[in-house]
């Protein structure tokens, strides 16, 4: 593979032009998917990584430590309801390839890698699909299973709202009322059609906080769910998604007050 990179406007985007370049090596040259049918799985792939080596090369400065951010801050820009299009749909139909073929996948994995899964979990299973799929032809389906096989985690439901659909996401802080057991109740509810894990910031009126981290699992029967604060401590704040980690598309109802 050859090929012929331009002068960039800084020394930044040189550099993650060229990780860019020499990642396609990889994808889809020795993980051969399918360029032609999902763009996504190669140019998404490799953003993805890029976005990673950015930020291992240039860490310390403000473009090392910002980068990674890049791909959400463009969601509300381009995951536009009624425009934006399914990641699954062929490149030759799609109005914003920039979008689903190269920030959302990039996004995709980021979450899947820090908000859903763990590095711990992640990292070792992205690296197994790699060897295993080395000069042969993946499809989707080969990705989701390496991936659930060495996570040990069943992900149908994420991959069906992030490649299939264009879910959105939109986790709410209802209300905090008092049990009559005493301490608080936090009344969380998932008002869009994408499910993801919580993480909830609890403010006491003590002064003291406290992050704690719902898995995903808290929506299995509904869009409803109720975090009973455990040793009776009284809520004077709540928040979900304190880091901003997530594309929530409304955080207006991420917070409540007393």
């Amino acid at each position: 593979m050859m090929t012929f990179v331009p002068n960039g406007v800084s020394r930044e985007d040189m550099e993650y032009t060229l990780m860019h370049e020499f990642g396609h090596e990889w994808f889809p040259m020795v993980v051969g998917s399918n360029e032609r049918l999902y763009p996504w799985m190669d140019e998404g792939f490799n953003t993805f990584i890029d976005i990673g080596a950015a930020e291992d090369y240039f860490r310390g400065t403000a473009y090392g430590d910002t980068i990674g951010q890049q791909p959400l801050h463009l969601y509300p820009e381009h995951a536009l309801p009624g425009e934006e299009q399914p990641l699954i749909d062929r490149p030759v139909e799609q109005r914003d390839l920039f979008w689903t073929g190269y920030r959302k996948p990039a996004l995709m994995l980021q979450t899947l890698r820090f908000e859903v899964l763990g590095k711990e979990r992640f990292d070792p299973a992205f690296r197994a699909y790699i060897r295993a799929w080395a000069f042969k032809h993946p499809t989707p389906a080969d990705f989701f299973r390496v991936m659930r096989d060495e996570s040990g985690q069943d992900l149908d439901w994420f991959w069906r709202e992030w490649i299939y659909e264009t879910a959105r996401l939109d986790q709410a802080v209802d209300s905090v009322t008092t049990a009559k057991t005493g301490g608080s109740v936090v009344h969380l509810s998932n008002r869009g059609a994408m499910v993801l894990p919580a993480e909830l910031k609890l403010t006491f009126a003590d002064g003291s906080t406290e992050v704690v981290k719902l898995p995903v699992d808290m929506w299995n029967l509904g869009n409803h769910f109720d975090y009973r604060v455990p040793g009776g401590k009284t809520v004077s704040a709540a928040e979900l998604d304190p880091r901003h980690a997530l594309p929530d598309v409304d955080r207006g109802n991420n917070r409540w007050s007393r």
